[in-house]
């Protein structure tokens, strides 16, 4: 009987949800990273594939398997090891948009919350201020805005038609374009990337950070948005120049941001951005919910079976 190796840091409830998926003919074996190491080598030398779900990987793990996948429950994977994967030619694919439910229900969760204020309110309101922070001329609904999606990977698709369903205008930019077909099904107009900020009322954040993406987000971009404009970023922080980002808030440059990762995390307690009114801020948690890891571990067991039987696996990434 094969093993699967889930590689986690989960309390046990968790892991048993992911593990349950285990199909017919495997065995799943937990490497749960606050073990001792050599308890760790010992277990992934038993195992024909890696399943890593919620935190690094250590390097001696991945040499010990060796597996025919290493299969994560995420969507990005810049906390992979790459050099080393490449050196040892393992494929890896990514949880193919499983979590994209989640995570795009937190971009909107963050995108309405800026607009209207909704933690200023909250702590207004639990103080007994009643008619503060709103004054009528400081919240704003989508409906009739122009929302910028950059990339439209299964993320960004998900953001869209949720977009779409509050009445705004979706424009977005990727590498890659779609058809035709798919923009009028989704309801989306393609502009180029200076275009998607210069335009845009609100900007939502949706591309893999790689090498070439890292501050593709950048200073000048920022300096094209239009001074009412918000960003929303539930992607990877370092997408963004964060020092970038801080100016144009501090300056009134553009008037909010709704933020779920940071290029340092755990986010740094005196970082500016927590100090200010107009961002709200979440703990890398988009895709961290209950309904996600169920549909993140079927995709994942059913890859490992898929290669198993010779076929090749869904969510091969590029590392």
């Amino acid at each position: 009987m094969p093993n699967i190796a889930l590689v986690h840091s989960h309390e046990q409830t968790i892991y048993n949800e992911i593990a349950r998926h285990t199909p017919d003919g495997f065995d799943t074996v937990g490497i749960d990273v606050r073990g001792p190491l050599d308890e760790q080598i010992a277990l992934a030398a038993t195992t024909e594939y890696l399943i890593l779900s919620g935190t690094k990987l250590p390097d001696e793990v991945l040499k010990a398997s060796g597996p025919r996948l290493l299969q994560i429950l995420s969507a990005g994977w810049d906390f992979l090891n790459s050099s080393l994967i490449r050196e040892l030619e393992i494929p890896v694919a990514n949880n193919g948009g499983a979590n994209s439910w989640a995570v795009s229900d937190h971009t909107m969760l963050l995108l309405l919350a800026v607009y209207h204020r909704l933690v200023e309110a909250d702590a207004a309101t639990r103080s007994g201020k009643w008619t503060g922070p709103l004054n009528g001329m400081n919240a704003f609904e989508l409906a009739g805005k122009t929302v910028g999606v950059l990339g439209i990977g299964n993320i960004g698709r998900q953001v869209a038609k949720r977009l779409r369903a509050f009445d705004a205008d979706v424009q977005y930019h990727d590498v890659q374009r779609l058809t035709g077909e798919q923009e009028q099904a989704l309801g989306l107009t393609y502009v180029g990337i200076e275009e998607l900020f210069e335009t845009s009322d609100a900007i939502t954040v949706h591309v893999p950070l790689v090498p070439e993406t890292r501050h593709l987000v950048s200073r000048e971009l920022l300096g094209t948005m239009k001074p009412t404009a918000v960003i929303v970023n539930t992607s990877r922080g370092a997408l963004i120049d964060e020092s970038a980002l801080i100016d144009a808030l501090r300056n009134n440059r553009i008037a909010g941001a709704g933020l779920d990762v940071f290029e340092i995390e755990p986010v740094e307690p005196n970082n500016p951005l927590l100090q200010m009114n107009k961002v709200i801020v979440t703990p890398h948690s988009a895709g961290n919910n209950w309904d996600a890891w169920s549909r993140r571990a079927a995709f994942g067991y059913a890859n490992v079976a898929r290669v198993h039987s010779g076929e090749a696996p869904l969510g091969l990434i590029s590392i």
